[in-house]
């Protein structure tokens, strides 16, 4: 898991992919379009429109095919993270939605402000949409990015 602001975006210079992943997002003068294609069969974004919520509402979820890089455009989200493997499944993985819900404890949680990204690994279960106080309305993209492109 790596949790950083976007204004350090220069750490990230000697990995081509992340680099012209968080390049692209500092950027950006509008929210892009559904499934927008960075690179081809490997890399691509979504907008993602929500108001957070109570953690007690939410549940983690893990992916095997794709990291998640999380950037926040407007508004705060509170994300808890916890290894996959210390957790018990909820709703079984569907490979076809790369995704699988899981409930068990945090190992900690994380406050992503305008210009904050996190990215979660395979190995990263993460509970989004936490309200870090109350629940407000949030912007944010997400990039999924195959395992093994970055």
């Amino acid at each position: 898991m790596i949790f950083d602001s976007i204004k350090n975006l220069n750490n990230y210079k000697n990995n081509n992919e992340l680099y012209d992943i968080l390049y692209y997002l500092h950027n950006l003068n509008k929210m892009p379009s559904a499934n927008t294609v960075l690179k081809e069969n490997s890399i691509f974004c979504n907008p993602v429109y929500f108001t957070t919520k109570s953690e007690s509402e939410c549940i983690f979820e893990a992916h095997k095919n794709f990291i998640d890089l999380h950037y926040i455009v407007k508004g705060s989200e509170k994300i808890a993270t916890a290894d996959i493997t210390s957790l018990t499944p909820h709703t079984p993985y569907d490979a076809d939605k790369d995704i699988g819900f899981y409930t068990g404890k945090q190992y900690g949680s994380y406050v992503l402000n305008e210009g904050d990204f996190m990215i979660c690994f395979p190995s990263d279960a993460h509970m989004v949409a936490i309200a870090p106080e109350a629940p407000k309305a949030v912007e944010k993209i997400v990039v999924k990015i195959k395992v093994g492109s970055i």
